[in-house]
């Protein structure tokens, strides 16, 4: 078999450059998914994009870092326009320190902002995080900041975005199609190679002269029990009886009151009146995610540390994803989702797939309420 150094190219940029083919199945709070209560306003964090530019030889922190700048612009207008056509109002909180009230002053502060961005990817980077489908128990994630941020926004919810990703420059792409290319030769030649080996050499080879034959065996040999003799059957090991097999306890499951709260009504602006039922573990925000270096392929988030990149010889695009929606009335996670994307993140048309991939199983907003048209007595 002939291997074709473009049927190779082409293979690999099939496989290097596709996008992800499913949406991702986000956790989301029963009562949002019944649309028992909806938020109307939503603040959008500033998005934490970290971006490693892989490159022929040693990465370029200063490089990867205004690229990361980029695409951090590029998916806050993504979500911005992914928001309002699922019909939510949307305020962009487009920096760090603080919520600016209209006498300029941050009310509240950028700590009450970071908190909450830490409280979220705790959560986020927990067992937790990766739960799915609607849910009855949904985790707090630092229900003080997240009404102090609501309130200084007038938002009912808070949406946090965390993008992980690595770009491969064209140089790099080049590089990792040659070095395929490479072992693909050399595998060939190795089979070549014990091919040559085993179709040479004298008597026994493929061109040889004949064959050494064994005598068959002797007839007595192959001779079944004599006529008349008792076969008993095997017998079966006890082990495998029906019935054999001892019982085995099951420890039953803790109470799901365990982590109930108390239940008492609750008035979201954006909706109907909805209550608010039990919750599961709070995560609280703080400053223990300072300069953490978290793997790149793995559901670890940071907010001001970095990236991990061991620089693989088979390189290719990747984006890894984390998105959080947080009620502001009470701090429960209303959706989240996180999820590997086979995308380019230097592609604006890519970014937009990404946002529009996870918002899109964002519950739509509910439509404004119809202004009443009979005449007032």
């Amino acid at each position: 078999m002939r291997f074709s150094p473009a049927l190779l190219l082409a293979v690999y940029s099939t496989w290097a450059w596709s996008g992800c083919a499913t949406a991702p199945r986000p956790l989301v709070d029963s009562g949002y998914a019944a649309r028992a209560y909806t938020p109307g306003r939503i603040a959008v964090l500033p998005p934490d994009v970290f971006v490693v530019l892989d490159q022929v030889g040693d990465d370029d922190p200063v490089k990867s870092a205004a690229l990361g700048q980029v695409v951090g612009a590029e998916t806050a207008r993504a979500i911005d326009r992914s928001l309002r056509a699922r019909g939510y109002d949307v305020d962009m909180l487009g920096r760090w320190d603080g919520v600016y009230g209209p006498d300029g002053a941050p009310v509240p502060g950028g700590e009450a902002l970071e908190g909450l961005a830490r409280g979220i990817i705790a959560f986020a980077s927990s067992r937790d995080g990766a739960r799915q489908g609607p849910t009855p128990l949904p985790p707090r994630v630092a229900p003080e900041l997240a009404a102090a941020v609501g309130s200084a926004a007038q938002a009912d919810a808070v949406l946090y975005v965390n993008v992980k990703g690595v770009v491969t420059t064209p140089g790099r792409q080049t590089a990792t199609v040659l070095t395929a290319v490479f072992i693909v030769v050399i595998v060939a030649a190795i089979v070549l190679a014990l091919a040559s080996q085993k179709g040479g050499g004298g008597g026994r080879g493929l061109g040889g002269g004949a064959h050494a034959s064994r005598p068959a065996p002797a007839a007595g040999a192959w001779r079944a029990a004599p006529v008349g003799a008792t076969v008993r059957p095997a017998v079966r090991p006890a082990a495998f009886r029906p019935g054999a097999v001892s019982a085995v306890a099951v420890r039953p499951a803790p109470p799901v009151g365990a982590w109930r709260g108390a239940g008492r009504p609750v008035v979201v602006r954006g909706g109907p009146v909805g209550p608010v039922g039990p919750v599961g573990p709070i995560y609280v925000g703080g400053f223990g995610n300072l300069n953490l270096i978290v793997p790149l392929d793995e559901p670890i988030y940071t907010h001001d540390g970095s990236v991990a990149y061991d620089d693989p010889i088979f390189a290719g695009d990747e984006l890894y994803v984390s998105m959080t929606l947080v009620s502001t009335v009470d701090g429960r996670v209303l959706w989240h989702a996180r999820d590997s994307l086979d995308l380019e993140a230097n592609n604006p048309a890519h970014v937009d797939r990404m946002v529009q991939g996870f918002l899109n199983t964002l519950p739509p907003a509910l439509p404004p309420p119809v202004p009443s048209t009979a005449a007032n007595p």
